[in-house]
């Protein structure tokens, strides 16, 4: 398709940050080919395709650098919980029973939510029966990044479910067998890393491998760390070392390793991180909801004020219970701000590229997509600022109103990979209708199995008659 997006702000995150009035995007297959004022492009490229934009606000694709898509069936299934119990009792054991066509259903419905809040690449940390979710994402068109979660210890008073527990080998195969089959896979939208799961379920021996198995295929390295108090002090009565020390003293840390969550660091893991490069994915959504300390205890102002790579995530349904993006820039640029008692403190321009180029970044796709520029990725959305959340709108305020007042439903069109994918709110690539109809049928099927298998059954706090 060759396409002239016309009219409206461009706010293109370029190097010097420009937002065009009354600008265009000339797209050519699924490259950007031209950024500049309408006028100027119209007369230079007569016979493209136009999709008008007038009086709306055109965007880079929103990257969440953290989102479970085999979750996306759990909303609901562990809310106001302690995230041990929060793993152990609901999450894993949900995993554990899950079957080829729940994955898949998961990941179209995930997809689905995300595409239609304006995320258009989504980096899953890992899952099991990941090859069904690059599936999915393939068919829906959505730009990913997958990792299959290793696991190879777990503690007598919190076992892992046979299902999920694997050897150190078997984790490194399974790892290198997804990368072989997945890797590229929808026309390349989607790329394939290696995943470890979280501390106490990992062992050095696997952390080793993991990471040289990444370093030999090219990839980077997914897993969350200092998520909680608990698991910080876990890391540290057993090792003798925090958590970014002790990955440092096996030598694996670099800048193709991605921390999630980070919500327990000291001042000192700060520097090492900036030192190492290492990029983080802050997800305040989710630390909120499951009382994780990110915001209370968190260094991520200073992690911004170091330099550091920090981008942004949602995490999953059955964490934070929303995929909306901007909910996300929203909580990155005032819940510090409050914790902090400092309104200046995380600026919403910051927040935005957090969403954008900085996920970029943590991904090593910063060529390719996380802003709009000749040569990049098409990958873009369009908002519409004509509603009673926006209005009024000035140029001053209007990369503040993006973060402070704008909503995952105000995005109306998504084009990933040069392909309107979304367009008036309705997604082109698959049926919504079906999918929202078989994942309740596929959640229902899962939570007898859980009830068989685990003895959970949860039941409404109010009565319903």
């Amino acid at each position: 398709m060759n396409l002239l997006v016309e009219g409206g702000y461009i706010v293109t995150i370029d190097g010097s940050r420009r937002v065009i009035r009354d600008g265009a995007v000339v797209i050519e297959d699924d490259r950007i080919v031209d950024v500049g004022k309408a006028g100027d492009l119209k007369n230079k490229y007569p016979r493209y395709e136009i999709l008008n934009a007038k009086k709306k606000i055109i965007l880079p694709g929103l990257i969440d650098a953290h989102l479970h898509q085999t979750q996306m069936l759990a909303r609901g299934l562990a809310d106001d919980v302690d995230l041990i119990t929060w793993i152990h009792e609901r999450i894993l054991p949900y995993e554990a029973v899950m079957d080829d066509h729940d994955a898949y259903l998961s990941a179209l419905l995930c997809s689905m939510e995300a595409i239609k809040t304006g995320t258009t690449y989504a980096v899953d940390p890992g899952g099991y029966r990941m090859e069904n979710v690059a599936k999915a994402m393939s068919e829906i068109g959505i730009r990913g990044l997958i990792a299959w979660a290793s696991m190879d210890v777990d503690d007598p008073a919190r076992p892992i479910p046979k299902e999920l527990k694997t050897s150190t080998e078997e984790a490194v195969k399974r790892n290198e067998e997804l990368l072989k089959r997945c890797q590229g896979m929808g026309d390349g939208r989607i790329t394939v890393w290696c995943g470890l799961r979280v501390e106490p379920n990992v062992s050095a021996e696997l952390i080793r491998k993991i990471n040289d198995l990444a370093v030999k295929h090219g990839v980077g390295v997914e897993m969350h760390n200092a998520v909680s108090k608990e698991q910080m002090e876990w890391v540290l009565k057993r090792t003798g070392k925090t958590t970014v020390e002790y990955l440092d003293s096996l030598g694996v840390l670099g800048p193709h390793w991605l921390l999630i969550h980070m919500g327990w660091i000291t001042d000192k893991e700060v520097s090492l991180l900036k030192q190492k490069d290492v990029k983080i994915a802050h997800v305040p959504g989710a630390s909120m909801k499951g009382a994780y300390g990110s915001i209370a205890f968190g260094k991520f102002p200073e992690l911004l004020s170091n330099g550091v790579t920090v981008c942004l995530g949602c995490d999953s349904c059955a964490a934070n219970n929303s995929l909306d993006m901007f909910r996300a820039m929203y909580l990155a640029a005032t819940a510090h701000k409050e914790v902090r008692y400092d309104p200046d403190l995380v600026l919403p321009e910051e927040a935005l590229e957090m969403a954008t180029i900085q996920g970029a970044k943590a991904t090593g796709q910063a060529s390719m997509v996380g802003s709009i520029e000749k040569g990049k990725k098409a990958d873009l959305i369009i908002i519409n600022p004509n509603s009673s959340n926006w209005v009024p709108n000035h140029e001053f305020a209007l990369i503040p109103n993006i973060v402070y007042s704008g909503e995952g439903r105000d995005v109306e069109t998504v084009i990933i990979d040069g392909k309107i994918v979304m367009e008036n709110r309705k997604i082109k690539t698959i049926d919504e209708v079906k999918v929202l109809e078989e994942s309740q049928k596929s959640s229902e099927r899962i939570l007898d199995r859980l009830a068989a298998k685990f003895g959970l059954k949860l039941e409404p706090r109010w009565l319903f008659i």
